[in-house]
């Protein structure tokens, strides 16, 4: 296993692209609703999230795992273990693909993969080869992000390994709604005063 952090040069560009229309859901309106009502994307990292990526990347033996939240235009890090990126664009992420289907999104090997061929995290200084992603479903059935595992290596993941990666997706979604709960309790209680 491969030790520190990897840094992702240029993560986001000064402007923007276009995101690639095949990578928007058909509820992106209402997902990005769903995302703001959560009051998530730049707040700073913490330790709850921090706990669950650092988890992930022991159980799994993977240099990087995440939990993402995909923007209107980026692809934000919650919290990232072995990784120094904040974000990165959306356009081509690999969470912003696995948040357009309801399974959990595999890439066993990114070079023998038609769908991340030409991806610049797999072309590029990460060298990116497999790619696990479980989307973070909220209680009304919006995917906000991932939670993921990147390793430099090809592999396959079992049966029990992808309902340990799910199970863990749950809690950061389980920690998000408590988050909003409290907040929302908090507003009301504030108005009483």
């Amino acid at each position: 296993m491969q030790t520190g952090r990897t840094i992702v040069e240029d993560p986001i560009p000064q402007t923007v692209s276009k995101v690639d229309p095949s990578l928007l859901p058909p509820d992106e309106a209402q997902r990005m609703d769903a995302v703001n009502r959560y009051e998530i994307l730049d707040t700073p990292r913490d330790g709850t999230f921090d706990r669950i990526t650092f988890l992930a990347s022991k159980i799994f033996d993977v240099p990087i795992s995440t939990v993402t939240i995909v923007d209107s235009d980026r692809i934000w890090f919650k919290s990232a273990t072995g990784l120094e990126a904040d974000q990165i664009d959306r356009n081509p992420g690999l969470c912003a693909s696995a948040i357009l289907g309801d399974e959990p999104w595999i890439v066993e090997d990114t070079r023998k993969d038609p769908r991340t061929l030409e991806n610049p995290l797999v072309l590029g200084d990460l060298g990116l080869r497999f790619y696990a992603g479980v989307p973070l479903v909220t209680a009304d059935g919006f995917k906000l992000g991932t939670l993921n595992i990147i390793d430099q290596q090809p592999r396959e993941l079992s049966e029990d390994e992808l309902a340990i990666l799910q199970e863990l997706s749950k809690i950061v979604v389980d920690e998000l709604e408590l988050r909003l709960a409290a907040r929302r309790m908090h507003k009301e209680l504030s108005s009483l005063n």
